[in-house]
């Protein structure tokens, strides 16, 4: 996993958050174990305004180098 974050709009605080997974299930298996403590943290950030507005804007599959392997990212 990894997640990778980057600024798209300096003047208006706008950034880009993706998160990348080995495989899907692996992705299921962390929503479904964490979800209580994700939406707390969620919930916390929004209470700080740390977060004016999130958007979800989809998932695909990536072949990593060597082409072999797939990975979902989530974007």
């Amino acid at each position: 996993m990894l997640s990778e974050c980057c600024c798209e709009s300096p003047d208006v605080a706008q950034y880009r958050v993706r998160d990348f997974w080995s495989w899907h299930r692996n992705f299921e298996i962390f929503r479904a174990r964490f979800h209580a403590e994700f939406e707390r943290f969620e919930e916390w950030i929004r209470s700080e305004r740390m977060v004016e507005r999130e958007q979800f804007l989809g998932a695909y599959y990536e072949k990593f180098e060597g082409g072999i392997d797939q990975g979902l990212v989530l974007s």
